[in-house]
């Protein structure tokens, strides 16, 4: 089943801003939501990155939408295990709406870790 996703920047905007967005997202038909899990932000305008994990927890709360991290790099910034800790953690919370996306991560957003 196909579906039209929203990608929330956790570098470009405030994490309340991004809840607010994502509710609009889903009233005007979006399906799913891709959050973006960066140290660091693209360019030094942007600000700084909220912890994705933390803001997927508030997201499930506020949207029915099918939701998770689309960069979470294993290994690099955190611990395999800890992953798995917090992606049964979030799918306990709000089963069948989660998904757990993996990378390597970007030299750009992990070098300062």
């Amino acid at each position: 089943m196909g579906g039209l996703g929203y990608a929330a920047s956790m570098e470009q905007f405030s994490p309340s801003a991004l809840l607010g967005f994502c509710q609009e997202a889903e009233a005007q038909g979006f399906t799913s939501i891709m959050a973006s899990d960066h140290f660091n932000p693209w360019v030094p305008s942007q600000g700084q990155s909220g912890f994705v994990w933390a803001f997927m927890g508030a997201l499930g709360s506020v949207t029915n939408l099918t939701f998770g991290p689309g960069v979470t790099p294993p290994g690099f910034r955190y611990h395999p295990a800890i992953i798995a800790r917090a992606a049964a953690t979030v799918e306990a919370m709000y089963p069948g709406r989660f998904y757990l996306g993996l990378r390597a991560g970007a030299a750009l957003h992990e070098h300062i870790v």
